[in-house]
């Protein structure tokens, strides 16, 4: 099998690994992508499908290649967008024939090998107004699943649209006609959706709305300004993250690349664009700040807006842990600042590296609570340390604020100094 590892977006470079879809099986995260087979067309080329996973989200095996042969379409230059659910068991795979029809398949394990699960297509062009295409399914809190496809009108002409359909239980047949999804906005090509904090965001290219039914109707909120095609979201060790299309040598020779996503409290996504650049599970001591909402791993732990430093911040109340893996060139550093708000209560931050009950780095004692949210209650510590014998390690902060205290991270950095 095949291995890449990201040191950068895209996670998978110069592959034409596109069309990402993300979700998290067994403690991995599951890639399921479109392939474009020629680096410099200018015409979609894509013979076969790819399932891509990785523990870490910047380590990628290559799981398996799905081939249109082995279902009703049999060989094809238009193996279109895919996306896969799991339930009772099973993975069932659903992907499209071009812009025409949708199929199904099921397999016993993330990675395939898929089995197509009718022989024929679960929808064939005849249902809708649309062009039955671009599938996603969603699962909602209460274990139903739903199946989004379509395409907007400016795309394919009157009639056409985004559609929603619950499934039945057997994920090969529907529960209810599809329905026409109401959105307020012309739309950008292939659907997802997902539910954050109680609302549905519906999302299309690097576009989203939201609302508070599963059918809409969608209100238009605006752009994460990461991606140029499809995207896809997930949650996954409390963090959001999206994956995202970047084009590589022509629009038509595309890669994928992974984001954080926090949501502020008017429900709108924000990404970094030093992130869209570099990728998740990325950090460089080097840099001027490490954003506390960029860890790979968060345990007890809110990313609430920072209003006062137009910003987000990483709150919690309990004992937390906040993991940042593999932070590059720390050979020569020697001292550890943090920015933080901490209201009410007393608290503290030891530093630790390898685990959270790994060699400790240095502790932060925060004695001066502040009793407001406001600018000046920031506050800045510092800490001096040996010199590290690696030139990278994995990096734990463990939060402990007192009863009745919030502790809020802003960001922290390294400094080279002598060591004392």
């Amino acid at each position: 099998m095949k291995k890449v590892i990201s040191k950068k977006n895209p996670i998978i470079p110069g592959m034409g690994v596109c069309d990402p879809h993300i979700h998290i099986f067994d403690g991995r995260m599951y890639l399921y992508a479109s392939h474009d087979a020629v680096p410099d067309s200018h015409n979609f080329v894509m013979h076969d499908w790819q399932i891509w996973s990785s523990p870490d989200a910047v380590e990628w095996t290559l799981e398996s290649t799905v081939r249109p042969e082995d279902f009703f379409m049999g060989p094809s230059c238009d193996c279109w967008a895919v996306d896969v659910a799991f339930r009772n068991g099973k993975y069932y795979y659903y992907f499209s024939d071009g812009s025409r029809r949708i199929g199904v398949a099921v397999s016993d394990n993330p990675g395939g090998p898929f089995k197509d699960a009718l022989g024929k297509p679960l929808l064939d062009g005849t249902l809708t107004t649309t062009r039955e295409y671009d599938p996603c399914v969603f699962e909602d809190d209460d274990g139903e699943f739903y199946l989004v496809f379509g395409a907007p009108s400016w795309c394919y002409g009157e009639g056409c649209g985004y559609f929603i359909a619950r499934l039945n239980e057997d994920m090969i047949s529907f529960a209810e006609k599809p329905k026409k999804i109401e959105l307020d906005h012309c739309g950008d090509d292939k659907a997802s959706l997902n539910k954050f904090g109680g609302n549905y965001y519906f999302s299309y290219g690097g576009f989203y709305a939201v609302s508070d039914c599963v059918y809409g109707p969608y209100r238009f909120l605006g752009h994460t300004a990461s991606t140029i095609d499809h995207s896809s979201f997930c949650e996954w060790n409390g963090q959001i993250f999206q994956a995202i299309t970047v084009k590589e040598q022509t629009e038509m020779y595309r890669s994928s690349g992974l984001c954080y996503v926090h949501i502020r409290d008017n429900g709108e996504l924000v990404t970094d664009p030093l992130i869209v650049e570099y990728g998740v599970g990325q950090y460089d001591s080097e840099w001027n700040r490490i954003e506390a909402e960029w860890y790979m791993k968060g345990v007890n732990v809110t990313k609430t807006e920072n209003k006062v430093l137009f910003g987000f911040c990483v709150s919690c109340r309990e004992r937390a842990v906040l993991t940042y893996p593999k932070i590059r060139n720390l050979s020569d550093k020697t001292g550890f600042s943090l920015d933080y708000f901490c209201l009410g209560g007393k608290a503290s931050v030891e530093v630790r590296t390898g685990s959270e009950n790994g060699p400790l780095l240095g502790i932060i004692n925060i004695d001066n609570p502040a009793d407001t949210l406001e600018w000046y209650s920031r506050r800045n510590s510092f800490f001096r340390f040996e010199k590290l014998n690696c030139d990278s390690a994995d990096l734990y902060l463990i939060l402990k604020p007192e009863s009745g205290a919030e502790l809020m991270i802003d960001s922290f950095h390294f400094i080279t100094e002598p060591a004392l």
